[in-house]
């Protein structure tokens, strides 16, 4: 018999799991969908993901001892940094542009997009991610550190 955690965890991964691919499944159909259908699908599968993996993480942090937490805290600060250099860097390589251009072909239904919007439009995309990273990095910190720093007297 399965453990409750376990349960849970499968359960989540399933929610985390699913939706994107079933909007990856229903491209087709959401070609012929109005525009605020498709965002609100696509929000609410990106919702769902993103609050599965966040409570992944949670469960897996309070599983987890020191050294794990250390290796966590390394990897994920430097693995964020290191794989944001890695896109920058494969954006100035002209087969990695033609293959988000042919991706942006299949999954937009046209044959022949103008490359330089899809390549503009992904870099500006993945520089938001980076920028939205950051400000919450920073934002996180100062939380973090006026939460430590508070007087042993407030109440938690």
């Amino acid at each position: 018999m399965p453990s409750p955690t376990r349960s849970r965890v499968l359960a989540l991964a399933v929610i985390m799991v699913v939706p994107p691919i079933a909007i990856l499944a229903s491209i087709p159909w959401l070609r012929h969908q109005p525009d605020g259908l498709v965002f609100l699908l696509t929000g609410i599968a990106a919702t769902l993901t993103v609050l599965a993996s966040i409570a992944l993480a949670v469960i897996n942090d309070r599983q987890i001892d020191e050294w794990q937490r250390s290796n966590a805290r390394f990897s994920s600060q430097w693995g964020w940094t290191v794989g944001a250099g890695m896109v920058a860097l494969l954006l100035a390589l002209p087969p990695v542009r033609d293959l988000i251009v042919s991706g942006a072909a299949v999954w937009g239904g046209t044959p022949n997009p103008d490359s330089r919007l899809v390549i503009t439009t992904f870099t500006f995309g993945f520089m938001a991610v980076v920028i939205t990273q950051a400000i919450c990095t920073m934002l996180l910190s100062l939380g973090w550190h006026v939460w430590m720093s508070r007087d042993a007297r407030d109440p938690s």
